[in-house]
């Protein structure tokens, strides 16, 4: 009994120093990562919050102005002194109901304008997930390779740190020179540097993919990519017509833009109807009037537009009108602009990746892994080994970030269309 007490103590321990250490690691693919993101980010969340607010206000569009009831009681009566009198022969009571009657389509332009309003907030929840979508999948994909690049110096630097363990051996036994080892501690301590660039840029990675996806922050994130996927993309067969015409109708910012100009033509027809006044139907009920008793009475009311015909707002939404219209071509200019930059810079990417020699790279490895051997059988010198070495490690680096900037320009493009392309 005491033993089981025992190793549930530990385990408990452990588990509470895991959590206190921040070594729990989250592993997760790509479209598993779209799929929390969907679920949990607090961004998209609130956001979303934000077309049912609309939807709100559309409702309250519809609802009719309502009737007013006004009602007057004689408090005192100063020939019988009663107070708050009831009878007919000693009190008086006024009962008035009205009624707004709005004229013009007000109504009916105030729900058009609310619709829209509706839909561009729905416009802008889309562009939302679009822009923290391409925030999402090129941090993932950074993470990645970073975490690949990660791996080359993890390995080079156990290599090299055995090196320089045997080289301090021989030195200390006077068998080599101290140059030769200070030139190979200084390579070591330059990897180690260029290893702690490389782990600040997985920290920045993770802090913004756990935004993103609302994980603990003490959770690191692992990125896992299929080789398959790496290379299956290929822009030479996109056609720039075709996706310009993909961005005309995915685009949710450019939609936006659009329901805007659609909204300053409505808010122009609403203010030239407001400038036609309401009318205000009322009855009325005189329990002691002066012409009869029991009176009933209709009247009808309206303001007579001499002074105030709205004139200010009519020429404010003109002005808003025309100004929207231009803003809607500029930003059709620049969506094409995106487009075709995006593209070009897609087929570049992809170009440069499809020239590189992979073979060469692998050849490259196992030819390292030769001059390691020859190195530590002293036949090549310090400076050789060196330099081999560090083209190997630049060889390696360089084609993870090859693949990086290549799928980095395929997101930029998914991002220009509105949609995934690639």
């Amino acid at each position: 009994m005491n033993r089981t007490v025992l190793i549930c103590c530990l385990l408990l321990i452990a588990a509470v120093s895991r959590a206190q250490t921040g070594t729990d690691t989250l592993r997760l693919t790509l479209p598993q990562a779209e799929q929390q993101f969907i679920r949990q980010n607090l961004n998209l969340l609130a956001t979303r919050l934000g077309i049912d607010e609309n939807r709100a206000y559309e409702m309250q569009a519809r609802l009719l102005p309502n009737p007013t009831v006004y009602v007057e009681q004689m408090p005192y009566n100063a020939h019988t002194r009663e107070f708050m009198p009831v009878k007919q022969s000693n009190s008086e009571q006024v009962i008035q109901v009205q009624q707004l009657i709005l004229l013009a389509g007000k109504r009916n332009k105030q729900l058009a304008l609310s619709a829209t309003q509706t839909r561009m907030a729905a416009d802008r929840f889309e562009d939302l997930v679009r822009t923290l979508t391409f925030q999402l999948r090129s941090t993932f994909y950074d993470l990645y390779f970073t975490q690949q690049a990660l791996g080359v110096y993890e390995q080079e630097l156990a290599t090299l740190q055995r090196t320089v363990d045997l080289y301090q051996q021989q030195y200390n036994k006077g068998n080599v020179p101290l140059k030769d080892l200070a030139r190979l501690k200084a390579y070591l301590f330059n990897l180690s540097t260029e290893q702690q660039q490389q782990l600040a840029r997985i920290a920045d990675d993770g802090a913004t993919l756990a935004v993103l996806l609302n994980t603990p922050p003490n959770v690191s994130i692992s990125a896992v990519v299929e080789a398959a996927a790496l290379t299956a993309q290929n822009p030479a067969s996109l056609r720039a017509d075709t996706l310009l015409a993909r961005a005309e109708v995915n685009r949710p910012d450019l939609r936006a833009v659009r329901e805007q100009t659609t909204f300053e033509r409505q808010n122009l027809a609403l203010q030239k109807a407001l400038a036609v006044p309401d009318l205000s139907l009322q009855g009325t009920y005189d329990r002691n009037a002066g012409y009869i008793p029991n009176y009933v009475g209709v009247g009808i009311g309206i303001s007579l537009p001499l002074l105030n015909r709205n004139q200010g707002n009519i020429r404010a939404a003109e002005v808003r009108n025309q100004s929207s219209r231009q803003a809607l071509s500029a930003y059709q200019l620049q969506v094409e602009a995106d487009v075709w930059n995006a593209l070009t810079k897609a087929r570049q990417a992809d170009q440069l990746y499809r020239t590189f020699d992979r073979r060469f790279n692998d050849d490259f490895g196992r030819l390292i892994q030769g001059v390691i051997e020859n190195y530590r059988k002293q036949n090549i010198d310090v400076v050789e080994f060196l330099d081999f070495f560090d083209a190997y490690k630049s060889n390696q680096i360089q084609y993870n970030q090859l693949q990086n900037n290549r799928l980095q320009r395929f997101e930029e493009l998914n991002l220009a269309v509105g949609q995934q392309v690639l």
